[in-house]
């Protein structure tokens, strides 16, 4: 039986070698900040939303597949593709973009995970020659102790970091800006699919508010 299933991505590099992919995880957000369109973890009846993401999926098959392949993952805010177009847009020599994140819930020895995220672009190698693959795309997955900040958020405790896993993808500044664009125009599609909706959906709620109000 032939496979239909919708598929999330978005855009994709591959090499005989090395995968670069990213996929559809974005998510409205609730009605209530429906000014905001992507969820950011907005807190509403006690729950928080999720927030809206697009991810990031690295492999490396140099060794072989199957379990030979190494696989990392994470997440970065639509905000980012946009971002990183310009840049590519303006034809910039360097580029440089790192963030790191800790998550979840704690395993058995306390550790939450932890995604790494480096996005770089030297034109120039050390050996001072012009590079034809510029961009260099990594990212690192790992466990670390979870630790509150003074200003309600959260890191990594000092020495807790624990390195799992890393892969990194060369990619050439067409292909770069390929994957860019590609992502970009799909956020913009998304946002013109679910913007009015919400929009919509929250006008009608304070209407009915405005008139409660009035009528009482």
């Amino acid at each position: 039986m032939e496979d239909n299933r919708i598929q999330p991505q978005v855009a994709i590099y591959m090499t005989n070698k090395k995968l670069c992919e990213f996929n559809d995880k974005l998510k409205a957000a609730p009605v209530e900040y429906y000014g905001h369109l992507h969820a950011q973890g907005e807190k509403v009846e006690g729950e928080r939303s999720q927030r809206s993401c697009i991810g990031i999926v690295l492999q490396d098959y140099s060794n072989g597949t199957g379990n030979k392949t190494v696989r990392v993952s994470a997440n970065l805010a639509p905000e980012f593709f946009a971002y990183a177009l310009s840049r590519v847009s303006l034809g910039v020599e360097l580029f440089e973009f790192y963030e790191e994140k800790i998550f979840g819930d704690p395993d058995k020895e306390g550790k939450s995970m932890v995604t790494k995220v480096s996005i770089k672009r030297a034109s120039v190698g050390p050996d001072g020659k012009k590079r034809n693959y510029p961009w260099c795309v990594i990212v690192e997955n790992g466990r670390a102790i979870k630790e509150g900040t003074q200003t309600g958020g959260v890191h990594m405790k000092k020495g807790s970091y624990q390195k799992e896993r890393q892969v990194f993808v060369n990619i050439n500044d067409y292909d770069f800006f390929r994957l860019m664009q590609q992502t970009t125009r799909y956020i913009n599609a998304w946002e013109l699919t679910n913007g009015p909706k919400k929009i919509r959906e929250a006008m009608q709620i304070m209407e009915q508010q405005c008139a409660s109000e009035r009528n009482n």
